[in-house]
């Protein structure tokens, strides 16, 4: 996925960014100047990785990272000194000067880490509602305990390969569709 955002002041450093970036195949989405560009790229993206220096013509790194809520993977490059200036633990740094297999490792380790972040996020409230019924359905007529009832949900999950919801939903569809039948008679 294509989410690197390169934001300096400096159209120079920008420049020699993108550069090594390029040069180590590590493709760039987008060049910004100042924070507020970076903040409607981030939110229009809906997250990335954002390589910049510690400050920017309207906000600094740690700033940056905070207005967006950590939707983003912040690399700040710059000077040691200046480094110190970013308070944020969560505000990943790199020192100058910085070879091209420095940034582009560094990158690729955060677009990882962004990646791995897009994968856990939860399931949405309706699909959680799901497994919690069919939970409670084979807890009351399988007699289940909820963690068996939770570990088989799992298990039918990975042997079908589907997501959980889905089997969870289909127990629940089978179950309403037996009842039915039943109650024909």
């Amino acid at each position: 996925m294509n989410h690197v955002i390169v934001a300096f002041e400096s159209e120079g450093a920008s420049k020699r960014v993108c550069e090594m970036l390029t040069a180590a195949s590590v493709p760039v989405r987008a060049v910004c100047r100042t924070g507020a560009e970076v903040i409607r790229l981030v939110r229009y993206m809906g997250g990335g990785v954002v390589v910049c220096g510690v400050k920017l013509a309207d906000t600094t790194a740690d700033r940056l990272y905070e207005d967006l809520d950590g939707q983003v993977y912040v690399l700040a490059v710059g000077k040691p000194e200046q480094l110190d200036m970013c308070d944020n633990p969560r505000v990943f740094r790199l020192p100058l000067p910085v070879n091209r297999y420095d940034l582009s490792a560094s990158v690729r380790m955060l677009e990882q880490l962004e990646e791995m972040s897009r994968r856990d996020v939860r399931p949405p409230q309706d699909e959680l509602e799901t497994i919690r019924r069919a939970k409670l359905w084979m807890m009351e007529h399988e007699g289940l305990s909820e963690e068996e009832a939770h570990r088989r949900l799992q298990r039918q999950s990975m042997t079908a390969r589907r997501r959980m919801a889905e089997v969870a939903a289909s127990i629940l569809e089978r179950a309403r569709r037996t009842e039915t039948n039943l109650s024909d008679f």
